[in-house]
């Protein structure tokens, strides 16, 4: 595996993930050119965009799993 670890980044993603979880490390997966966000070693997500931004840290809230029951209810049918 080649991984890249980002400490910072233009828009403060790196911190702001933190904010989101302490334990959070960012990424990037040369061999597979993407980010990847880990947790005690562990992939946590994969980000679904080329680039990071705001959308990286509201990705990280809307996954937590603190969410998983309200996941389940918005896709019930």
């Amino acid at each position: 595996m080649c991984l890249i670890r980002i400490t910072e980044d233009v828009f403060d993603v790196c911190d702001r993930l933190k904010s989101v979880d302490e334990r959070y490390k960012l990424f990037y997966n040369a061999k597979k050119r993407r980010y990847e966000v880990y947790t005690e070693d562990k992939l946590a997500f994969v980000v679904p965009f080329d680039s990071l931004d705001a959308r990286t840290v509201e990705y990280a809230r809307m996954t937590r799993v603190e969410r998983a029951a309200e996941i389940f209810r918005e896709t019930e049918w």
